[in-house]
C-alpha cells in the first residue's frame, strides 16, 4: 500500500495546462486532464482514480511508473520521497489544495530545471515563444475556484517565478473579494523578486519557500542570472512578511554547500533529491567518489549508486554549461571531483 496525500487531497497544475498526480511529474504520460475542463474534473478524472487504486492497493507497479518512478527511486534507497513526505490534509478524498504552475516565466536559468519551467531556459536553447502560459484565467475557471475555497487548506504557487506571473495576482485580486481567513498562501519562489504584499493581508497566513542551491559562488554558477547579494536583500523582505523556509535541492553540484547554507540563513530547510535531469541527480553518481568529496551524513547521500558508473556525463555536462555562459574553466575550480 502506497497511500499518496497528493492523489487523496491535492490538484496540481503543470505549465503545459494539464494536470498531474503531484507536482514531481512534468511528462506527457503523466497528464490527466487539461485545467481549462475543470478543476473537479482533473481531481475525479478516471486516469488519477485508477493510479489511487493501484497505489492503495499493490503499491509500486508497472501501472503507476508513469507517475511514480521519481518517488520509487528515492524509497528504494531508503530515503525520504515527495509522497512519504507530504502530509495528508484529510483522511477523506478531497480537494484541499491546488498548486498552480500558472506560468513558465523565470528571469533565471537553473542547472535543474528547463524550458517547460523557466522562459530563461526557452531563450537559452532559442525556443520561442520564450513564456508560456498554463492557462487562461476564466470567468468560470474563477468562479470554481471561490467554490472550493471554502474546504481549501492551502492554495500553492510556484513556476516560472510567481512574482513575475500577473495571471497569480489576478487570481489573488479576485479572491480578495472573499473570506480567505482560514486558507493558507503559499509560494515557492527564487526569492529575487518583491512580492505584493498588500494581497497577502487577508489570508490565513503566507508561506514561502525560497528555492536556494549552492553557496555564493556555487548558488550563481548553478542559478545564472542570480545575484547572491541581492538575493540577501530580498530574503529580508521575505523574512519580515512571511513564514520564510528555504527549499535546497540536493544535487552533486549543491550537496556540499547544504551545511554552510543552513548555517547561513538560520531558516527552516527542506531538501528535495533530484533524479531527473540525469547531469542534477544523485542516483547516477558513482558513491566511491562521492566518499572522497562529501560527507556520507549529507542528506540523500545514499542515493549515490555503489555501481561503476562512470563521472563522464557529469563533466560532460560541466563543461558545456560553462560554455553555454562563456565562463569556461569556472565548473573545475568549484567542484575539485571534475578534475
Amino acid at each position: 500500500m502506497k497511500k499518496c496525500a497528493w492523489v487523496e487531497n491535492m490538484v496540481s497544475i503543470e505549465t503545459d495546462g494539464w494536470t498531474r498526480p503531484c507536482c514531481g511529474e512534468t511528462t506527457a504520460a503523466a497528464r490527466i486532464s487539461p485545467i481549462q475542463h475543470g478543476i473537479k474534473t482533473a481531481f475525479n478524472h478516471p486516469k488519477l482514480l485508477t493510479l489511487r487504486e493501484n497505489l492503495n492497493s499493490t503499491g509500486y507497479t508497472k501501472d503507476t511508473e508513469y507517475a511514480c518512478y521519481r518517488c520509487r527511486q528515492v524509497e528504494d534507497r531508503g530515503q525520504q520521497s515527495l509522497r512519504t513526505g507530504t502530509k495528508f490534509i484529510s483522511e477523506q478524498r478531497e480537494i484541499r489544495a491546488i498548486q498552480f504552475k500558472m506560468s513558465n516565466k523565470c528571469q533565471l536559468t537553473c542547472a535543474h530545471c528547463g524550458p517547460d519551467r523557466s522562459s530563461g531556459w526557452r531563450k537559452l536553447l532559442g525556443i520561442s515563444p520564450h513564456v508560456i502560459n498554463s492557462f487562461e484565467v476564466t470567468d468560470e475557471f474563477l468562479a470554481e475556484l471561490v467554490e472550493l475555497l471554502p474546504n481549501l487548506d492551502h492554495i500553492k504557487f510556484t513556476g516560472g517565478e510567481p512574482f513575475l506571473d500577473p495571471a497569480h495576482y489576478k487570481i489573488l485580486e479576485h479572491l480578495s473579494n472573499y473570506d480567505t481567513s482560514h486558507c493558507k498562501l503559499v509560494y515557492i519562489t527564487n526569492g529575487l523578486i518583491k512580492p505584493r504584499l498588500d494581497l497577502w493581508q487577508s489570508w490565513h497566513s503566507v508561506e514561502c519557500s525560497i528555492s536556494i542551491e549552492g553557496f555564493k559562488d556555487t548558488y550563481e554558477w548553478f542559478r545564472r542570472d542570480a545575484s547572491w547579494d541581492e538575493l540577501i536583500d530580498s530574503v529580508d523582505i521575505i523574512k519580515a512578511n512571511s513564514n520564510a523556509s528555504i527549499s535546497y535541492s540536493i544535487t552533486p553540484w549543491t550537496i556540499a554547500d547544504y551545511p554552510k547554507t543552513v548555517e547561513f540563513w538560520k531558516l527552516p530547510m527542506h531538501t528535495f533529491p533530484i533524479v531527473y535531469p540525469k547531469h542534477a541527480g544523485l542516483n547516477l553518481f558513482p558513491r566511491h567518489i562521492a566518499e572522497q568529496y562529501w560527507d556520507s551524513n549529507l542528506p540523500y547521500f545514499n542515493l549515490t549508486t555503489d555501481k561503476l558508473t562512470s563521472i563522464d556525463l557529469y563533466k560532460k555536462w560541466a563543461l558545456d554549461w560553462d560554455n553555454k555562459w562563456n565562463t569556461q574553466g569556472q565548473a573545475e575550480k568549484l567542484y575539485p571531483w571534475l578534475k
